[in-house]
């Protein structure tokens, strides 16, 4: 009955939903990379006129591009995922009586994660079309496309919106952290909760992980010479968006496999018993873990009655 009331949870819906997307976006960058070494080993080996050079490096390209738009859909959409999952344990833990109103049944769950995919795939699929115009456009020397940077700036712009807020989320972490700390100098009894660590750990995961956007920012700078007064704010912007995109396709993995999945005692336990040395264990840890066998549930103590029991 519990374990069929977790998986109902709004925490177990979007780390699942998260596990899933993960484990189809490694497997997509998994197989582009097996291709770029395999091409890289065949141009090292064979005469260049030997090779079909033109069908393989079109088959690069697609899928370079498949792999390129895909998570440009599914990355937004996970920094969102996650930042509405702090705020909802923010509200939660701060005020229990809203949870009749921010928890949703699974299948209203379901229908806003293919609203956000619609929504997020239609809104991409009409930019590389208008992209796809103003492309041929210029090529037939028609100035069509006066707004080009426009658009450009505006995508780039949603797209670092929703990784700054993925950054401020960690500041909802942080004040449950300050509270349950300051009920646990109150009530000893609550020295039996190691909910601080994990908050901890989901907090500075998150903080540590979104810092390495920055120096990432600061090279894609350095790398463009252009005097300062000529720069738009598309160029800026895309100086930060890319950096961040790439970024959140190598870390988001990280961030929701840490915070969310390693979050108890339970998960801990199975990982410390898992064999290393078996090449199961590794695809667990790097692409996901395996959702049969994960408890997803932050083990937030009830601060409520074991303070009234600390007083009586």
């Amino acid at each position: 009955m519990n374990r069929k009331k977790d998986q109902e949870s709004l925490i177990f819906l979007i780390t699942n939903h998260l596990y899933k997307i993960t484990v189809i976006s490694q497997t997509m960058i998994l197989i582009m990379a097996i291709a770029l070494i395999f091409g890289s080993i065949l141009y090292s080996t064979i005469p260049p006129e030997d090779i079909p050079f033109s069908g393989y490096t079109a088959v690069l390209w697609m899928l370079f591009l498949i792999v390129y738009q895909f998570n440009q859909i599914i990355v937004p959409i996970q920094n969102l995922l996650i930042f509405l999952l702090a705020f909802q344990r923010f509200l939660l833990y701060f005020f229990p009586n809203s949870e009749k109103y921010i928890i949703p049944s699974e299948k209203r769950f379901k229908c806003f994660i293919r609203w956000l995919y619609f929504i997020a795939s239609f809104g991409n699929v009409l930019y590389i079309f208008y992209l796809l115009v103003c492309w041929a456009a210029r090529f037939n020397h028609i100035d069509l496309c006066q707004n080009q940077e426009k658009w450009s700036t505006i995508n780039s712009a949603i797209f670092i919106i929703l990784d700054v807020l993925v950054m401020l989320s960690s500041i909802f972490y942080i004040f449950i952290l300050i509270s349950v700390l300051k009920f646990k100098r109150l009530a000893p009894i609550l020295m039996k909760h190691n909910i601080e660590k994990a908050i901890a750990y989901q907090s500075s995961v998150l903080i540590i992980v979104k810092l390495f956007s920055i120096p990432m920012m600061f090279v894609s700078f350095s790398l463009i010479d252009i005097d300062p007064k000529y720069l738009s704010w598309n160029s800026i912007m895309n100086m930060i968006y890319y950096p961040l995109f790439f970024i959140d396709i190598l870390t988001t993995p990280i961030v929701f496999q840490i915070t969310y999945l390693f979050c108890n005692k339970t998960n801990l336990e199975i990982l410390l018993k898992m064999n290393f040395r078996k090449l199961k264990t590794w695809l667990i840890i790097c692409c996901g873990a395996s959702s049969n066998s994960i408890d997803y549930r932050l083990e937030l103590p009830n601060l409520s009655s074991d303070l009234t029991l600390a007083t009586t």
